[in-house]
């Protein structure tokens, strides 16, 4: 019924390649017109015994081969003008929406099978993911007996890497493989987002008493197994039994463009919802093949035919300059520019503005994405004009985009936070630049000085609470004087929240709809 549904909506993209249909009829007429023309007229004698009196019956098969290629070409007619009934993945959503990776840190992680070790190739994997990833929310869940959060989704990977080094079986308070306790934690954060998200188990296997524990239903799921077995029959069962698509680790890259297509799958409806369709001209290629075939039929082949159906078949590569705009529009162009990280020229192919901006943005040209963003007065639109510009570091202007953000949507807890984040930006800087010259209005005109670090103790005391906001050096300089390992204070904050939810009351049971019947 869906199908019947979104075949309603069919569009073509490029609808002028129909207008090879009237031409190909007209040969086809004339390929007619010809053979009856060709054919002798002796009504005296009967049609069977004709056509074995016939020499050069082979005309008629030459015939017949020219229309199944007339036929095949009509099919790629139509394939070219690009048939598309249903929206297409973004070429950037499965680097731009949230994704919170699933840790397994049982005991079996330790195994050496996968040299150097299954947890090692498991950190390797999701460090390559998340600068695969560059830009988009990434959260990190550590599970065994227990799930517990590690670190929420966020868009600045060096926050993970640190503690990503942490995390080893010995920090976890319980023992087991429950990856059912991970789901609903990750389901929970993702629920605040605005995106539709997914999660990434990085596991070796499933503890079996814990499948019939997985949650039905949430958000997307998929599973990267750094086991060499596989993971076995176990892992296979709670693959099909909760709906999590499996990949099997790799050497090289493969396994993380697999990870990529199936996030891909599961964000094809959030994809939707930017306008782009799919061209799904592609399906009209197996029956224009099975026409085709038939020229291995003896009697039936036609060289001249190659060249012209080659052509149809393999359109030309998207850079290929004006050719290309025969066969793709520029937003798909601009598309597999983007898939091929060659951010300009999709930026120069994007007609989509919310498309074209994050191009410009992964091109680095904040300031362009901000201009083109600023004449579109819509939530989306404003909030990422806020997120170029401080990129950009216009502080001032992000806050005026963020204003305009939460002015058209009161209710945006996201862009609130952003906006109040740029102004302690701005308070910070000013004040900064207070302390470092208090005379700095007066001196607008005077020659640049040379400014000097602090060392030894000349520097300035300060009491860390965790209300104090820091720039992001003076933070990283804090980071480096903590003296507790990163293991050891993830090994002491889960110890601590599984021994709160030991602690915790029962919950109460559902109350009953108010909708339903007592």
């Amino acid at each position: 019924m869906n199908i019947l549904q979104d075949l309603a909506h069919l569009t073509l993209l490029r609808p002028l390649w129909l207008l090879a249909l009237p031409v190909l009829a007209l040969l086809w007429w004339g390929l007619r017109r010809r053979e009856v023309a060709e054919r002798p007229s002796l009504p005296q004698i009967a049609p069977h015994l004709l056509a074995a009196l016939i020499i050069g019956g082979g005309e008629a098969g030459r015939t017949r081969a020219a229309q199944l290629i007339l036929g095949a070409a009509a099919l790629m007619a139509i394939a070219a003008a690009g048939p598309a009934f249903r929206p297409a993945p973004s070429p950037f959503v499965t680097e731009t929406a949230p994704l919170v990776i699933a840790l397994d840190l049982s005991d079996g992680m330790a195994n050496g099978d996968v040299p150097p070790s299954r947890l090692e190739r498991a950190k390797q994997k999701i460090r390559d993911l998340i600068a695969l990833r560059a830009g988009g929310r990434t959260g990190l869940i550590a599970y065994a007996g227990s799930a517990h959060l590690v670190m929420p989704p966020t868009e600045d990977p060096t926050v993970l890497q640190s503690f990503l080094e942490g995390l080893a079986p010995g920090v976890m308070p319980r023992a087991g493989q429950r990856p059912s306790e991970a789901m609903r934690l990750a389901a929970t954060l993702l629920s605040t987002e605005d995106q539709a998200g997914t999660v990434l188990f990085v596991t070796d296997g499933v503890d079996p008493t814990d499948i019939a524990n997985f949650p039905k239903d949430g958000p997307g799921r998929v599973a990267l197994v750094v086991a060499a077995d596989g993971g076995g029959a176990e892992l296979d069962r709670w693959a099909r039994d909760a709906d999590v698509t499996t990949v099997a680790v790799t050497v090289d890259d493969s396994d993380l463009r697999a990870v990529n297509r199936a996030v891909s799958s599961n964000l094809a409806r959030a994809a939707g919802e930017q306008g782009q369709l799919q061209d799904d001209g592609w399906l009209l290629a197996i029956p224009a093949a099975l026409l085709l075939l038939l020229w291995f039929r003896r009697g039936t082949t036609m060289h001249w035919a190659i060249a012209a159906m080659a052509l149809l078949a393999a359109p030309p590569d998207a850079h290929a300059g004006p050719l290309a705009d025969l066969f793709w529009t520029p937003d798909q162009q601009g598309a597999r520019a983007y898939a091929a990280r060659d951010f300009p020229t999709a930026a120069e192919h994007f007609t989509i503005p919310a498309w074209k901006a994050v191009a410009l943005m992964r091109a680095g040209k904040y300031t362009d994405a901000a201009k083109l963003l600023e004449p579109s007065q819509n939530r989306d639109a404003q909030f990422n004009r806020g997120v170029a510009l401080v990129h950009g570091r216009d502080y001032q202007g992000a806050v005026d985009a963020f204003t305009a953000t939460v002015a058209l949507d009161p209710t945006d807890r996201q862009a609130q936070e952003n906006l109040d984040l740029a102004k302690r930006i701005i308070a910070y800087l000013a004040e900064t630049r207070a302390d470092e010259d208090p005379q700095a209005d007066d001196k607008d005109n005077a020659a640049d000085g040379t400014v000097e670090d602090l060392t030894g103790d000349q520097g300035k005391m300060m009491r860390i609470t965790g209300d104090t906001q820091l720039s992001e050096d003076a933070a990283e300089q804090w980071m480096k004087q903590v003296q507790t390992k990163p293991a050891d204070f993830l090994r002491s904050r889960f110890a601590v929240e599984d021994a709160t939810r030991a602690n915790a009351p029962p919950a109460a049971p559902a109350t009953p709809s108010s909708g339903g019947q007592e």
